[in-house]
């Protein structure tokens, strides 16, 4: 391999290891509420349209990551745990 042939070669494998840290997974608990409420999050069957079905869907799995992440036990939230939710949601996350 010439000098060229190298120095290229090292310039495409740093961009492709910089691209893969960038690119990690989003879980739930990582993801804004504006990410979540995002009509292209909610809309699952990717139809166009937004159900009642879907937005139901997408609530609960902000509950649930929220509920995770606080602690909650027993599926319930106290006022004041749901009260930290409704300023996350206010905050857009």
């Amino acid at each position: 391999m010439n000098k060229r042939n190298i120095l290229t070669s090292i310039a495409l494998s740093a961009m492709l290891l910089a691209g893969a840290s960038a690119a990690r997974a989003e879980t739930m608990d990582d993801m804004r509420f504006g990410d979540l409420m995002a009509a292209k999050m909610m809309d699952s069957n990717k139809d166009g349209m937004i159900s009642r079905a879907e937005f139901v869907d997408m609530m609960g799995k902000m509950w649930d990551a929220k509920a995770k992440k606080m602690g909650v036990k027993g599926g319930k939230m106290s006022i004041v745990e749901f009260d930290e939710v409704l300023k996350y949601m206010k905050a857009g996350g």
